[in-house]
């Protein structure tokens, strides 16, 4: 079974180097942003589509739980599997204002890195950098107990970003 490394945040992933030293103290969430990451505590279960670059499309089926560790810190633990491919991966975000800062671990693909990003609206835009993914992350909220995460993926050979993976996850 292949691993698929660029579901490895979340929001990761949301999604995406080891984890971040000791972090600098962090100002709190906006209420907004508070408010998202409120939202997104518990298990949440979904189903997608993921498209490797060069690859063909495969259904994947997901299970994502959040935990609030702290008033603005979240984390997160992720299972997608199809046929042929397989992603197991955890994440930390802190917020600062509408700022994002984390990393990530990808166990399947023994893959690390961090992630960065903000919270608007109902979305929170996410890259993700690690030594084998590049790519983005957009998550948006639906409502209280519906998202869908949009991951592209940095082609290397062409010079642009491109559409990965799609996951709709309810509670």
């Amino acid at each position: 079974m292949k691993s698929f490394k660029s579901i490895g945040f979340i929001l990761a992933s949301l999604a995406a180097a080891a984890a971040l030293p000791a972090a600098p103290a962090f100002a709190i969430c906006t209420a907004q942003g508070l408010d998202l990451m409120r939202n997104l505590n518990g298990a949440w279960r979904g189903k997608g589509a993921v498209t490797p670059i060069g690859g063909s499309p495969e259904f994947v089926s997901c299970r994502i739980s959040y935990a609030m560790a702290a008033a603005d810190v979240i984390n997160q633990v992720i299972a997608c599997a199809g046929t042929d491919y397989k992603l197991e991966a955890s994440s930390q975000v802190t917020c600062d204002g509408n700022r994002l800062e984390g990393w990530f671990e990808e166990r399947a693909g023994h893959s690390t890195g961090k992630v960065s990003g903000t919270i608007s609206g109902n979305h929170l835009f996410i890259e993700a950098e690690s030594a084998s993914f590049t790519g983005n992350f957009k998550v948006t909220f639906k409502n209280e107990n519906d998202h869908l995460v949009a991951i592209t993926q940095a082609d290397h050979a062409s010079g642009r970003q491109v559409p990965v993976a799609s996951i709709k996850l309810t509670r």
